[in-house]
């Protein structure tokens, strides 16, 4: 009887120990696709070209600031990218690009005061900005505060614009379980601070973590995002332009 209970405990002692040291390879595998997702993007964001056409005889003015959205990393091509899709949309605009990436919404005034120094003018303002500001955890009354900034200083410089808000980055295939949980609440409480300070200066916003959006990206996340599970694909950002376009009221002329 007692080898039989020793034959037994052992037993349990070895498959607590076999399942242990699955949950650690588990972790250690995932810790390691985590960490070769962020080097992809960062390679991405690095490889990554903002699309720009400047004219001098033109229609009208269009400025895109921000982070990588604004870039277009992750589309296949410059072209597929929300400025260039506009471009497409709208030949005779002249397209100015200081995204860059990385970006949080406290960079973004400093973009524009670069173009307010420069004495540049526009009819529209495509804003790309706020994923940064999720991924590092601003304070949010920072946020808030570097939100109503960034927008005085945008009346400035623009007759409208047009704030492409962050989608719900809990959905990023990137970032693991529970740390894309945290993500998530992230997101949900930037996005009513960015909704908040919109109000506040008649600023059109698209919140990407609405869950109609989040819907959306939810079904199609397998084919909403780039080699490296963080930035948008080509696929997405004409769904966002699209969505964008709708808001403003511009129709496509593409075809």
């Amino acid at each position: 009887m007692g080898m039989a209970m020793v034959s037994r405990f052992g037993s349990v002692e070895r498959g607590a120990l076999w399942l242990t040291s699955l949950a650690v390879a588990g972790v250690v595998l995932q810790t390691a696709a985590f960490w070769h997702g962020v080097r992809r993007a960062h390679r991405l964001s690095a490889a990554g070209r903002r699309f720009e056409r400047r004219l001098s005889a033109q229609h009208a003015r269009v400025l895109v600031l921000g982070d990588s959205t604004g870039v277009g990393v992750g589309a296949a091509r410059p072209e597929e990218s929300i400025p260039g899709l506009l471009a497409a949309d709208y030949p005779e605009a002249d397209i100015v690009n200081v995204a860059v990436s990385g970006t949080r919404v406290a960079g973004a005034i400093a973009q524009v005061d670069e173009c307010l120094a420069a004495g540049l003018r526009f009819d529209l303002v495509i804003l790309c900005v706020g994923g940064n500001d999720v991924v590092a955890d601003t304070p949010l009354p920072q946020l808030a505060a570097d939100c109503d900034t960034l927008l005085r200083s945008l009346a400035r410089v623009a007759a409208r614009t047009v704030w492409l808000a962050p989608p719900d980055l809990a959905l990023a295939p990137l970032f693991p379980r529970p740390y894309a949980w945290l993500l998530g609440l992230r997101s949900r409480a930037a996005a009513q601070v960015f909704a908040a300070a919109a109000a506040r200066h008649d600023v059109a916003l698209v919140d990407f973590s609405a869950p109609s959006h989040v819907a959306y990206f939810r079904k199609q996340r397998r084919n909403s995002f780039a080699i490296d599970g963080f930035h948008p694909n080509s696929a997405t950002y004409k769904y966002g332009y699209a969505v964008a376009r709708q808001m403003l009221g511009l129709p496509s002329h593409a075809g």
